[in-house]
């Protein structure tokens, strides 16, 4: 197989288109909703860690506890009893994503921060409210983001406060924020909460650093219990924030000393988490574990009831060491009060809660499977690639094969794109490249193809018209079983041309010359029969053979070849006037009837001609030309019904080689150029005629004669002399007026 160049320029354009749009915002969209959505529900749900857990405030809960179903109202001394058996049942760290901005009960808030402040874990959602305010420097009205707090008992007990940014329907969730950019740059929930569960490592991170940058140990604490106590834990991660914004190359030098095993840490997995925090990558995708609840969610009426069934108490205990989030968690659409669309929304409008969602972020984070997409230039590279790819094989492959080939390979693309996302976390593009680049890539490389064989099927139709007709040529391309040998029996008008004077001309000329003079003579000849939808049958030496076939005799066919010939002959004598020292005056027979019109030959050699008596009766009728000095003969079959030509009786003949007779005219010129004298001359001619078909030589002698005198008429010289011939030696009686020409 031929490889094709044209192939890598039709890659490279789709290729670079394709790149070029999935750069575009719509594109990123498109990816997120539709082919980010597909790879989830194709590689289903996943294991989620064991570490976090959810307590679901839900309506199963309300109903247990005999509380009305708007959380809001559930006396606070509840949530303070959560956390008092979370922290006794030893979980590191709990995390409420539900705001406590209200004052209520002041004994129950006391308790609640009271159990707070002794739980030391425990991180308070902050609210981030959207706010218009007047620019004090310009006329417009600008955005602002007004952080609202839990009640001031709350805040400050809690071990942290974090605000959590989601975006509300219609948006879907794909993606997750460490650090909120409109709040100041603050920790988000995930960002907080693993930092808090990873302080476990904080004595390796302080060892790593003291291996790699120990100057920068004397501005942290000097220890987890430091952080807690002083209800730092967000200050010192915005400490550590500066240090590896302000130190780029640290964070990969802690990294790889980390990972290296001669390094024995004793939470490796938790300082690699507590590292990857600070990640220069404000957002990441989300890598959903599944459905809402998948992650493992308790409902809150359990934990609170624990002292009263084993099953409680044994699920309490399982908590222990693990991350907990508080918050809004519905089993059913209708008790839905903190939805947020995703990938995992239910058809019957359920979505997964906010918590889930903040659980999800600090479980990939912990785990490091955060969906990772293609870096810009990996992204353009691949498109790039996948167009060039589907260029050559449109271009390079017959389109049944190329189509299939593409398929096969969006599947094989589609499969390692599965791959990667199930195994890697890796996101490649899906919807450009299959559903755009593709198909597109494919078509115009098949219409490419298709135009290019139009065009090439154009030029051999065009090449091959000039050896034989267009129709002819027409069943070729489309059967090739043409080409067999035989034929098909049609009526057919035969016209012969030949040129005197050739043999001398060839002896005289070289041969580059006489070829260029017989491609302009042919040149000449040709155009006539084409203009009057002629078809050049035969080409030999000086000699042509043209045909104009039909299913049926046409007088209409019988009346373009008339017309031809005497436009052919007019064409000659310009041609002789054009060239008077190489001079070829032409004589032309026509005759029609049925002919075989095929193939005739045979092994590998075949040609497509008419064959058939009227051929042979045509070329005999052209060479009667020399008898009677004419230069266009044609039979009486050819000008039967036709009256637009001026034309002579030459008398019935036995041609040479025949047994039948045929009645021969001359053809003049067409009815209305004819001049009085050839009238004058067709009508003695004719007197002439009848007195020698009679048989009365001596008065047809005469009259001949007298036309030669007149007109210098060649015919009437054959004639007369033949009256010469016929009175010393007249022809057998019978006499009918039919003269037999003798083979030479």
């Amino acid at each position: 197989m031929r490889f094709k160049p044209k192939g890598v320029i039709l890659g490279l354009i789709g290729g670079l288109l394709g790149a070029l749009l999935g750069l575009g915002s719509w594109a990123l969209e498109l990816e997120e909703n539709t082919g980010l959505e597909w790879l989830f529900h194709q590689r289903g749900a996943i294991e989620p860690p064991d570490e976090i857990a959810i307590i679901a405030i839900d309506k199963r809960s309300a109903d247990h506890l005999r509380l009305p179903n708007e959380s809001e109202k559930w006396p606070r001394q509840l949530h303070a009893q959560l956390v008092t058996q979370l922290a006794a049942a030893g979980v590191t760290s709990i995390t409420f994503d539900m705001l406590f901005k209200t004052p209520r009960d002041p004994v129950h808030d006391r308790a609640f921060a009271n159990a707070v402040d002794s739980a030391n874990n425990v991180i308070l959602f902050e609210f981030m409210k959207k706010e218009l305010a007047d620019s004090t420097t310009t006329d417009q009205t600008m955005t602002i983001r007004k952080r609202i707090q839990p009640i001031p008992p709350l805040a400050d007990a809690a071990a942290a406060l974090a605000p959590f940014p989601l975006p509300k329907v219609p948006l879907k969730v794909s993606q997750f924020w460490r650090f909120a950019p409109d709040a100041g740059d603050a920790p988000t929930l995930p960002t907080t909460t693993l930092q808090l569960y990873t302080l476990a490592a904080y004595e390796d991170f302080r060892a790593l650093l003291q291996q790699v940058a120990p100057r920068h140990l004397a501005s942290l604490p000097a220890s987890q219990q430091m952080i807690l106590q002083q209800k730092a834990l967000v200050p010192f991660i915005h400490q550590l924030k500066r240090l590896f914004a302000d130190h780029p190359a640290l964070m990969e030098t802690l990294t790889s000393v980390a990972k290296h095993p001669a390094n024995a840490f004793q939470h490796r997995v938790l300082l690699l988490a507590f590292l990857r925090i600070y990640d220069e990558r404000y957002s990441q995708y989300l890598n959903y574990y599944g459905p809402p609840r998948t992650i493992t969610t308790i409902p809150f009426h359990q934990i609170i009831q624990s002292d009263r069934t084993p099953e409680y108490r044994s699920q309490l205990a399982d908590l222990k060491g693990k991350i907990i989030f508080v918050g809004y968690s519905a089993e059913l659409q209708w008790e839905q009060k903190d939805g947020f669309y995703s990938v995992y929304s239910r058809d019957d409008g359920l979505d997964i809660s906010g918590v889930e969602i903040a659980a999800t972020a600090t479980a990939n984070l912990l785990q490091d499977r955060t969906v990772q997409p293609l870096s810009a230039t990996t992204h353009f590279a691949t498109l790039l690639l996948w167009g060039l790819i589907i260029g050559i094989i449109a271009r390079q492959l017959p389109a049944i094969i190329a189509i299939l080939s593409t398929l096969a390979l969006v599947a094989g693309y589609s499969a390692l794109g599965l791959y990667q996302f199930s195994n890697s976390h890796l996101w490649l593009p899906l919807l450009i490249p299959i559903l755009i680049q593709a198909p597109l890539i494919l078509f115009a490389g098949i219409i490419w193809k298709h135009l290019e064989t139009v065009r090439e099927r154009h030029n051999i139709h065009k090449a091959f018209s000039h050896y034989l007709p267009g129709q002819v040529v027409e069943q070729l391309s489309k059967d090739t079983a043409q080409l067999a040998p035989g034929g098909e029996l049609q009526y057919g008008v035969c016209l012969f041309t030949d040129a005197a004077q050739y043999t001398r001309l060839s002896e005289q000329l070289p041969p580059d010359t006489l070829g260029t003079l017989m491609n302009h003579y042919y040149e000449t000849i040709f155009a006539p029969i084409h203009a009057h939808k002629g078809n050049i049958s035969d080409v030999v030496g000086d000699a042509a053979m043209a045909l104009w076939p039909s299913t049926k005799p046409s007088a209409e066919l019988r009346n373009a070849a008339c017309h031809a010939a005497i436009e052919l002959i007019d064409a000659v004598e310009q041609f002789n006037r054009t060239h008077p020292s190489h001079q070829l005056p032409t004589r032309i027979g026509i005759h029609c009837g049925e002919i075989l019109l095929g193939n005739v030959g045979a092994v590998g050699r075949i040609e497509y001609r008419a064959t058939g008596d009227v051929v042979n009766t045509t070329s005999r009728i052209e060479g009667m030309n020399k008898h009677f000095g004419t230069r266009l003969l044609v039979s009486n079959d050819v000008l039967c019904d036709q009256s637009d030509f001026q034309q002579r009786p030459l008398g019935t003949f036995i041609l040479a080689g025949k047994s039948r007779p045929i009645q021969l005219h001359e053809l003049i010129c067409r009815i209305d150029d004819a001049t009085e004298n050839q009238r004058q001359l067709c009508s003695q001619f004719a007197t002439a005629l009848a007195q020698f078909q009679r048989g009365k030589w001596s008065a047809a002698r005469a009259l001949f004669l007298e036309i030669i005198n007149t007109y210098n008429d060649n015919a009437s010289r054959y004639y007369f002399n033949m009256c010469e011939r016929f009175l010393h030696t007249p022809p057998p009686a019978p006499w009918d007026g039919t003269i037999a020409i003798e083979t030479k």
